[in-house]
């Protein structure tokens, strides 16, 4: 019987993948060791490092424009400086 294209990939993926695992299961525990971190550690931080970039575009993109509510004090800092600078104060002196 002869295997199609997609098989004979995931067999050889298999044989593969096989052989690379019995090949490390045979290493002194400490060249395992250091094997897996020079290769697991790269590609969980980029997968991180990825991570952290998506969920900073989405909450940028889902964050809603305006504040809901006011601060405790009334007003946002943002807004204070703007009317400072209207009113033609600098923004180190007192209101």
């Amino acid at each position: 019987m002869s295997l199609t294209y997609s098989e004979e990939m995931l067999q050889w993926l298999a044989d593969t993948w096989d052989a690379v695992e019995l090949w490390v299961a045979q290493l002194w525990f400490p060249v395992q060791f250091a094997l897996v971190m020079v290769v697991l550690l790269p590609v969980c931080l980029g997968v991180a490092w990825l991570i952290d970039r998506v969920v900073d575009r989405l909450s940028a993109l889902l964050a809603p424009r305006y504040r809901a509510e006011p601060t405790l004090w009334g007003r946002d800092p943002e807004q204070q400086g703007d009317d400072n600078r209207a009113a033609g104060k600098r923004p180190d002196s007192p209101s």
